[in-house]
């Protein structure tokens, strides 16, 4: 009986510290997560700072200028942090252009399909090897998440058929490329591989063809062939990026007067910051779309549009 005593309470001061040693782990995983993603604002803050200097610095963005170049795991006593985390965490992070990929945004003005818009996606599916049917069935749901504006009519009102139309349960509009997944009759293997040539912006964007993939600036440019794109891409990563617009109209030839300034351009305003933070245990990552302002507006230099752990 005596051992039968000592071995039950054996197991439950055993039982006790485990769910004890447990709790303290949990709590420290816990206090590492949340010191990972204070860090992380760090990077983001890192980012954006490095955007309001190359907005200063030319006139054009592209992949040679210092926001391109990512930054390698590197612990943060090394980036001049001294406290006291700064020996134990490490920070790596990049920044990609978003305006070098089709903005979803461009396919609708005021609830309406653009036709020409719809093409340009039109022609990237088809140089990806996707269904035919995947650039209709993302410019549906765009059009259905983004109804058009209802003016008033003459006598300051709205008619019942325009206020049915306006009241109509909508889909929730797409904000990331993967979310086209959502869209019913898209094949799931088509979502892997146009999400990396799609974007969903706030407003209309060009391509900045000093950043865009060669499918990207195909798609854009009515006539112009995969092989030339990729031609086009290799000369100015090689020899030089566009100042200008009239630059990239020169490269592209004669189907340079086939695309306009609000179709393609040099610069950009939006930008993806991704950071990931390592802290003992803890492995965070982020990614976070960031909008920059037009000079002189008054605005805030970079702008946070949404953020999300990945």
């Amino acid at each position: 009986m005596a051992l039968f005593v000592a071995a039950l309470a054996t197991m439950i001061i055993t039982g006790l510290f485990y769910r004890q040693f447990v709790l303290l782990r949990t709590i420290e995983n816990q206090q590492l997560t949340s010191q990972s993603r204070l860090l992380l604002r760090g990077a983001l803050d890192w980012g954006r700072a490095i955007l309001r200097e190359d907005a200063n610095r030319s006139q054009y963005d592209a992949l040679s200028e210092p926001w391109s170049q990512p930054l390698a795991e590197t612990r943060l006593d090394q980036l001049g942090e001294t406290g006291s985390l700064a020996a134990l965490a490490t920070i790596a992070g990049s920044m990609e252009d978003a305006q070098g990929r089709f903005n979803l945004r461009n396919l609708v003005e005021n609830g309406q399909v653009l036709e020409r818009e719809l093409q340009t996606l039109q022609r990237l599916v088809t140089l990806l090897q996707l269904p035919e049917q995947t650039a209709d069935l993302i410019a549906l749901r765009m059009a259905e998440a983004m109804p058009a504006v209802v003016a008033p009519d003459q006598g300051g009102g709205i008619s019942d058929a325009e206020l049915r139309a306006r009241d109509k349960p909508r889909p929730l509009p797409l904000m990331l490329p993967q979310d086209i997944a959502g869209i019913s009759g898209i094949d799931p293997a088509a979502v892997q591989r146009l999400a990396p040539y799609v974007v969903v912006l706030d407003e209309r964007t060009a391509v900045n063809a000093n950043t865009a993939t060669a499918e990207v600036i195909a798609a854009r440019v009515p006539e112009l062939t995969l092989a030339e794109a990729r031609t086009l891409v290799a000369e100015r990563d090689r020899v030089s990026y566009f100042n200008n617009t009239g630059e990239v109209r020169t490269r592209l030839g004669n189907k340079g007067a086939l695309v306009t300034d609000s179709e393609i351009s040099t610069a950009s305003r939006f930008f993806f910051i991704r950071g990931e933070v390592k802290l003992d245990r803890a492995v965070t990552r982020m990614e976070a779309l960031v909008k920059r302002a037009i000079p002189g507006q008054g605005q805030q230099a970079v702008a946070v549009l949404w953020t999300r752990e990945i």
